[in-house]
């Protein structure tokens, strides 16, 4: 059987019983020593890849693995795979390439395909494919490298131009088709299927050409190329044909070839160790080259974490920076091991491992890529290239996964980790940590609840080595929590502006109300001396019998007083209006029919004694005694008015405010103020 990644982490870190330890003694240790060599663990589509057909692969900057296997780009983490899937459609045609598949990564985090006369691009920030058909950008090119200085280029006919701009290479003249460009010492390489190798200064002028091959031996390994550097002054260069591979050597010192191996099969792929050791893949599992005898140890067979021997079509090779070997195969995923990996191995391990940003949770979910959340997107690339992030004020309770790629002892990793909100001081924590956030397999989990609104930052190291910070990577996230509406600087700018305005209302309103407090003292002021005045002829009426009409006394607005047969005149017509006060349908006519006058004759001395009119007369009466009846209280406005033959409370008040200058209700204030 088997055993996955994830079984081996289980069966290799924890702490074992006694029973469980003895066992592996006796079985596991015999087989170790038959078998010899690594052993290496599985990883496949029961662990998250795509597809267990692993065509090429590369380490990303931040150590993370991505994976080709044909169909998807598959990228781990130490923990599990993400996947983008790579359609058939949206490839750029490459007329110029005639290889197998190759893998690059520039530096805008762009993961470029190259098979056989095509490309495809994969944003590894949103882990998805990028349609080339459309960009005007590569219309014309040829072929397509990017160097280890993850620079792109592009070939246009005779000339190589680097992607950004500034860099501009003249191929030389018959050094025939351009197979593979590095960066090497300040020297950009160009090879070509000639043999041809072609250094280029900063000025892009060619200053050295040479091949290995004498004559038309290059027309042998003439099919495809292969460079790997080691440090800044050796290449090494896998080339194929139709009668096998050879691996060449070339000092940029001494600017000297030498051949390392030949071999009558392919070399797929080719990678150096950091000291200097060289693998290769080939159809019979993969070879460890001497990088100075050339001599290669073949390794048909591979043993897994439980004894099993897996003969394995081995496709690509990869190491990576803590060490650690990656093979491709064909149809059983990826295989790894390490250095680090014995069953027993309990001393200290020391490897550089950097903290990667796995995954981000808000309030207790998942977040994904380009989702929205409360009508934003939150992040708009995946969690390892995650810089910044503002969120809601409702959205206060985040947490962050990191993990490393410390595979087979995930146990040994530790983290420090400082939060801004918590004073900015270092914590360290491992697995053995009381309440620690580290989990069994070398992941951090840290969770911040209930968070108030502002900027913060959360800085984390990794390291196998707790005593030892010194150089290692710092993994830097800000966050910034939005306040709510109503706390934000426009709605503080909102509210000053709205108490202004309220402020300034208060001071008109407390204008206006003082405003009109005054007119109407002035305005009762002037009441209570027409109500004076009207009391005055009241009273004059009740002394002398006079009659009082508006402005007018007894004199009848002449100047004089009446004749004694013209007073008694006025009273008679002043007493029959009296007498019916009450009866609304009391008319000219009938008052007529009682003097025993006509009308007119009523008219034509009414208007010559009073200079009134009768319905004026007796109007002016009526509201002579509607005041009388206001002035000594215990009635309503309305009762007056029934009282003294007005048709409506409204007509009395309006015939009453005309003749004495104020409202009935008015009147009935002042007096009662008056007498209070």
């Amino acid at each position: 059987m088997h055993l996955s990644f994830a079984d081996c982490h289980a069966g290799c870190l924890c702490r074992h019983g006694a029973v469980v330890l003895l066992l592996a003694v006796l079985f596991v240790m015999p087989l170790a020593l038959r078998a010899g060599g690594a052993t290496f663990y599985t990883l496949n589509t029961a662990n998250g890849l795509s597809a267990n057909s692993v065509l090429q692969m590369v380490q990303l900057p931040d150590g993370r693995i991505a994976v080709y296997t044909g169909h998807a780009v598959d990228v781990y983490d130490g923990q599990r795979f993400t996947s983008a899937a790579v359609g058939d459609t949206g490839w750029l045609e490459l007329p110029a390439y005639t290889g197998h598949t190759h893998l690059y990564i520039d530096d805008h985090d762009n993961l470029w395909v190259k098979e056989h006369r095509r490309m495809a691009c994969v944003d590894l920030r949103r882990m998805r494919q990028r349609p080339l058909e459309a960009v005007g950008l590569w219309r014309g090119v040829a072929d397509f490298y990017v160097d280890s200085r993850r620079r792109a280029w592009l070939v246009r006919g005779d000339s190589v131009l680097s992607a950004g701009g500034g860099h501009a290479l003249i191929m030389p003249r018959e050094a025939g088709r351009l197979q593979d460009i590095e960066a090497l010492g300040g020297r950009i390489c160009a090879f070509f299927d000639t043999g041809q190798l072609a250094l280029y200064g900063e000025d892009g002028k060619v200053d050295y050409k040479g091949s290995p091959f004498a004559g038309d031996t290059w027309r042998v390994y003439s099919r495809t190329s292969l460079v790997a550097a080691s440090g800044d002054s050796l290449l090494y260069q896998v080339r194929m044909g139709r009668s096998g591979s050879v691996l060449l050597a070339f000092s940029l010192v001494r600017k000297a070839w030498r051949t390392l191996l030949r071999t009558p099969y392919s070399l797929h792929t080719l990678t150096v160790t950091a000291s200097g050791a060289l693998y290769a893949t080939c159809p019979q599992g993969y070879l460890r080259i001497d990088p100075v005898t050339g001599k290669a140890h073949s390794h048909p067979q591979l043993r897994l974490p439980d004894g099993t021997m897996l003969s394995a079509g081995i496709n690509t090779v990869c190491l990576d920076r803590e060490g650690g070997l990656w093979l491709g195969t064909y149809d059983q995923g990826l295989l790894y091991t390490s250095p680090l990996s014995g069953l027993f191995d309990t001393q200290p391990i020391d490897i550089r491992v950097s903290p990667i940003l796995a995954s981000v949770y808000l309030n207790g979910e998942a977040l994904q890529t380009g989702r929205e959340y409360g009508g934003r997107v939150l992040m708009d690339v995946t969690p390892p290239y995650i810089e910044r992030m503002t969120l809601a004020h409702d959205q206060n309770s985040i947490a962050f996964r990191f993990s490393t790629m410390n595979y087979v002892r995930p146990r040994s990793t530790c983290y420090r980790y400082r939060f801004s909100a918590t004073g900015g001081e270092w914590h360290t924590v491992t697995a053995d940590t009381d309440g620690s956030p580290v989990d069994d397999r070398g992941s951090l989990y840290l969770p911040f609840v209930g968070l108030q609104p502002g900027d913060y930052v959360l800085e984390v190291m990794a390291s196998t080595n707790p005593e030892a910070w010194g150089g290692a990577d710092v993994r830097r996230v800000e966050f910034m929590i939005l306040p709510p509406w109503w706390a934000t600087p426009w709605a503080y700018a909102a509210y000053a502006v709205l108490a202004a305005l309220l402020l300034w209302l208060a001071f008109a309103l407390y204008g206006r109300h003082v405003r009109r407090k005054a007119s109407l003292r002035t305005r009762e002021e002037e009441l209570m001396q027409r109500v004076k005045t009207l009391t005055e002829r009241l009273n004059a009426y009740e002394g002398d019998g006079r009659v009082v009409l508006g402005e007018t006394t007894g004199d009848g607005g002449r100047g004089q007083q009446l004749s004694p047969v013209e007073a008694e005149f006025v009273s008679r017509v002043t007493a029959l209006v009296r007498q019916n006060m009450a009866n609304q349908g009391y008319t000219v006519e009938q008052l007529a029919r009682d003097l025993c006058m006509e009308r007119t004759g009523l008219y034509r001395k009414l208007t010559a004694l009073l200079d009134k009119s009768p319905v004026a007369f007796m109007r002016s009466i009526r509201l002579q005694r509607a005041a009388e009846m206001l002035a000594s209280g215990g009635r309503s406005v309305a009762e007056v008015a029934e009282a003294t033959g007005f048709g409506s409370p409204g007509y009395f008040s309006k015939c009453f405010q005309a003749e004495y200058g104020c409202r009935p209700s008015d009147y009935l204030l002042a007096e009662n103020g008056r007498k209070g």
